[in-house]
């Protein structure tokens, strides 16, 4: 355990030191600032700063391990990789929105085994704000933005190196968050993905986690 962490901390120095820190500010920073600054405006009034950070990296970890996961669940059980990652799923309109509406119910599963393990033990560590507004932001920017619209050729190229109906036995990249995958060299290319077309979704998010929490 100790070595993994070792491990972890060396790989973000080096990724300060070494990657191209510019390209990432100028793709990701604005990004990642708005995300932050619309939790603590949604947690001002009843949740501790620090745990308003704490809670936003816990999630942001938790996405990129929770979705790698997802693509290495033993084969009966792996609806994600069956659907999502297969391209013959894609070749008609019908099974292209089956794949769609199967997707959405798999990433919204990613963030509500959050919530029903902290009702099942009755600690509320995260709070359901968070979970809601991060999850929003994901959810919405994997089915629209990257989906419907392909706006990241970093997901397609995350969809091509994991397509299991491919004979090609390549590693796959780009999990997401983009930051991470610099991080745990999961990552396609050195070049950051642009994720200015998420703001929207960010503000959306926003919206609707006041609306229904505040």
């Amino acid at each position: 355990m100790y070595q993994q962490i070792l491990k972890m901390c060396n790989q973000i120095i080096n990724f300060i030191k070494y990657s191209n820190f510019p390209n990432y500010i100028e793709n990701q920073f604005i990004h990642s600032y708005i995300i932050l600054i619309g939790a603590f405006i949604l947690g001002n009034k009843k949740y501790y700063p620090i745990i308003t950070f704490f809670s936003m990296i816990f999630l942001y970890l938790y996405s990129y391990f929770i979705h790698k996961l997802f693509h290495n669940l033993p084969k009966p059980f792996n609806v994600h990789m069956d659907y999502h990652h297969n391209s013959n799923n894609e070749k008609s309109i019908i099974s292209k929105y089956i794949n769609l509406i199967i997707e959405l119910i798999s990433n919204i599963l990613f963030f509500a085994i959050i919530y029903f393990i902290q009702a099942l033990i009755n600690i509320n560590i995260i709070p359901n704000i968070f979970i809601f507004y991060y999850g929003f932001i994901y959810v919405s920017t994997h089915i629209i933005n990257y989906s419907l619209f392909h706006l990241s050729p970093e997901h397609v190229i995350h969809h091509k190196t994991s397509d299991i109906s491919s004979d090609e036995d390549v590693k796959t990249c780009n999990y997401g968050p983009d930051l991470l995958d610099h991080v745990f060299e999961t990552n396609f290319s050195n070049t950051f993905e642009n994720y200015n077309h998420i703001i929207p979704n960010i503000f959306i998010s926003f919206l609707l986690a006041k609306y229904l929490f505040c």
